[in-house]
């Protein structure tokens, strides 16, 4: 069975990934009013204490769905909570900060993909899987 803070751990862990993945999108999309995003940013890599990353995820949250985005971070039907690497991926890409799920080969086209939150914008570690 799973715990709620299991289950808690993996939704930021798939919110993270979705910024990770799609910051630009989400910067051009709040505009001027990213203040949650960058919120979001400095928070990462913090002791855990020192900030809540659930509230931080939930104001930019609420702050992409006001600007036109039905689905915000944590997603709606159409995005997948499972971990990258679970359905008989070939190839996956973790995160180089063990912060998020990753992203699975599929959702990858042409280069690999870098980790927005670790300096120097770090490429996630391309994995095969047996």
């Amino acid at each position: 069975m799973t715990s709620q803070v299991e289950v808690g751990g993996l939704r930021i862990a798939k919110a993270l990934s979705y910024v990770c993945g799609h910051r630009d999108e989400l910067a051009a999309l709040l505009d001027e009013d990213d203040a949650a995003l960058r919120a979001v940013e400095a928070a990462v890599g913090r002791p855990p204490a020192d900030v809540s990353l659930t509230t931080l995820l939930d104001a930019l949250h609420a702050a992409v769905r006001c600007a036109g985005d039905p689905s915000g971070v944590y997603g709606g039907m159409g995005r997948s909570v499972m971990s990258a690497g679970v359905a008989g991926l070939d190839v996956v890409y973790r995160c180089p900060l063990q912060l998020c799920i990753g992203r699975s080969g599929q959702e990858v086209d042409g280069d690999v993909p870098r980790c927005q939150f670790a300096p120097g914008a770090t490429a996630l570690i391309r994995e095969r899987l047996p």
